[in-house]
């Protein structure tokens, strides 16, 4: 009888850790996820700034220096996350997205930089995969959520 509510009490506790674990590691993934939209928005909203003339091309490039390095310290958050397996292919295709993200960004500051019209085009072209990487991510990771496979 004591086995059998060790056995009870054991199994309880770890089902209580795998969904804690699960818990804290959806957080972190949106606390990510949050960061680079976050991030994005400012992006853009500097560029309509110096477009209004509240900031000069000067500050505008100060700042889009800043954005690239931000950016890749909230990309390198994708590695430091406990990843549950089933949520591995989900977090692989976010963290592309936002990689693929950045390398538009790179593309579209030197857009801005030089007027080369094939920079914008990369970036146009690199933020359209980052937002189909990112869809499909979200697929996995709910699919993985419920337990359904896509």
């Amino acid at each position: 009888m004591i086995a059998i509510i060790v056995g009870i009490v054991s199994y309880n506790y770890s089902a209580e850790q795998t969904r804690q674990k699960g818990f804290i590691f959806g957080n972190d993934l949106e606390q990510i996820q949050t960061e680079v939209k976050d991030l994005q928005t400012i992006f853009y909203s500097k560029q309509k700034q110096w477009e209004e003339g509240s900031i000069t091309q000067e500050e505008l490039f100060q700042h889009y220096e800043k954005h690239v390095h931000e950016f890749e310290e909230i990309i390198s958050k994708y590695d430091k996350l406990v990843t549950p397996e089933s949520f591995q292919s989900a977090v692989k295709l976010l963290k592309l997205s936002s990689q693929t993200q950045l390398d538009s960004d790179t593309q579209y500051i030197e857009w801005m930089k030089t007027g080369d019209e094939s920079f914008k085009v990369r970036s146009d072209s690199q933020y359209q995969q980052a937002l189909e990487y990112e869809m499909t991510g979200l697929v996995e990771y709910y699919s993985a959520k419920t337990g359904i496979q896509p």
